[in-house]
């Protein structure tokens, strides 16, 4: 099945129209972005009580170490992980991948709960079990994101790819919030003992189950790849291309990212702006706690209700973006769209970061959500028109290690420097730094190319080129 194509729209289109084309022009959008907001939803359930046991528990003591150790056993797999699921969706079927990934992680989501309900997570052996149930859970649900964002092309017109992509990617980031901000709303009423960590989790399995449903029941092959774009169906062949991707650093993917100039610039903001934003969240949950403990900052903007309504107002900033973007793309260069995506994120962070309030930092993070998302988006629209379909699963799949990896990376490179309240306005500096690199780069790379070169690196036809040069 090829990607699906369409006439450019005419200017009297609305956006809400071209959405509605787009669900009427292909039976597999609805589908498909079912199962990705049902796993998103569970995603960010899991996450929040994971959160609540391993970050707000009143039988942890949370250090600094503590924070980058969790996050690094709950993150930095996927960077082992990527390889094997690059080459299994280029190479098999992505609804097949897709949907026994979803199974396997419904799977393991109900193990926690078991072992969380049994109190055995705050002892040595339980606590491993914890983090490695939660590396199968947390690995296996960003494949299915980059599985099912890969596959966006084969059901959504190019005409509006753009824009249907941005509402989706930022309705799903919306949605992980919500379900993270509705646990942490729960675990602050209830605390995060055993018991209401279990009953939270409940509703991610429910929802997981959803998910793995609503893509088992999409046509074989209809999220790609096509016969003809792959070289073999065979586990061998997988084995080998995920064993080659990783002996050579995700080799495949790099060098496929480095083929247009627009995604390894986009690439390397939303790198940057991970470990920038892997600092900025070690920082506030000391400060949160530290808050709390001195009985300061109210109900909200402490602990984990603090915690919680910070996550929401990154969502806002993300669902902002949702509209900024397409309007932005539409009218500038892409990469100059980068450029000020990291920007409002500088500008943001010199704002509210130095004053070590927790509620400034609430309030910053609706800037930060925005800057942060508006370059996401342009990297996911650029690997969705500028990769070709046998290739895009690589890339997606590099931008997920990165997205992990720089997000844990930033935390333990500042982490000797980092007091155990997490006041520092240096360190609360160092984000805005990385922002600003970002930036720079995409700046200085966008006025030596120029627009031409940016144009010749797409293989588009002329006509499809205006919405998102």
């Amino acid at each position: 099945m090829a990607p699906v194509t369409s006439p450019t729209a005419g200017p009297a289109d609305t956006r809400r129209g071209r959405l509605a084309a787009a669900l009427r022009e292909s039976d597999g959008l609805g589908r498909l972005s079912t199962a990705r907001l049902a796993a998103l939803l569970s995603e960010g359930i899991h996450q929040a009580a994971l959160g609540g046991i391993v970050l707000f528990s009143p039988e942890s003591a949370t250090t600094p170490a503590a924070i980058a150790g969790g996050f690094a056993v709950m993150l930095l797999p996927y960077s082992i992980v990527g390889p094997f699921a690059a080459a299994a969706l280029d190479r098999w079927d992505r609804r097949v991948v897709v949907a026994v990934a979803a199974l396997i992680r419904t799977v393991a989501i109900i193990a926690t709960i078991a072992l969380i309900a049994v109190g055995a997570v705050h002892s040595g052996a339980g606590l491993a079990a914890l983090f490695g149930l939660s590396l199968v859970a947390i690995g296996l649900g960003r494949l299915i994101n980059t599985g099912m964002t890969a596959s966006m092309p084969r059901v959504v017109p190019e005409r509006i790819l753009a824009a249907t992509n941005s509402i989706l990617v930022t309705v799903g980031s919306v949605v992980t919030a919500v379900g993270a901000v509705a646990a942490f709303a729960v675990l602050a009423v209830l605390g995060a003992g055993d018991a209401a960590v279990s009953w939270t989790l409940v509703p991610a399995v429910v929802t997981a189950v959803l998910g793995a449903w609503a893509i088992v029941a999409l046509p074989p092959r209809h999220l790609g790849p096509d016969d003809e774009e792959i070289t073999t169906d065979s586990g061998d062949g997988v084995a080998r291309d995920a064993l080659g991707l990783f002996a050579g650093g995700l080799a495949e993917g790099v060098r496929a990212a480095r083929s247009t100039t627009l995604v390894w610039v986009a690439l390397a903001g939303v790198t940057l702006g991970r470990a920038a934003f892997g600092i900025t969240t070690m920082l506030a949950v000391l400060l949160l706690r530290d808050v709390e403990s001195e009985g300061g900052g109210g109900p909200v903007v402490a602990g984990m209700g603090g915690f919680g309504l910070l996550s929401a107002t990154v969502a806002a900033g993300m669902g902002l973006a949702a509209v900024v973007t397409p309007w932005a793309i539409a009218r500038a260069r892409r990469i100059l769209v980068v450029a000020a995506g990291a920007a409002v994120s500088a500008v943001a962070q010199l704002a509210v970061g130095p004053t070590l309030d927790p509620t400034a930092l609430v309030a910053g993070a609706l800037a930060l959500g925005l800057g942060a998302q508006v370059v996401k988006l342009v990297a996911d629209n650029a690997m969705q028109t500028d990769v070709p379909d046998a290739r895009r699963g690589e890339v997606f799949a590099l931008q997920d290690a990165l997205f992990n990896s720089a997000f844990v990376v930033g935390m333990i490179v500042v982490l000797p420097f980092v007091p155990a309240d997490g006041r520092s306005v240096p360190l609360m500096l160092v984000p805005v730094a990385l922002y600003v690199v970002a930036a720079t780069v995409a700046v200085a790379t966008g006025l030596r190319s120029g627009a031409e070169a940016e144009r010749t690196s797409r293989h588009r036809p002329t006509t499809d080129r205006a919405a998102t040069d």
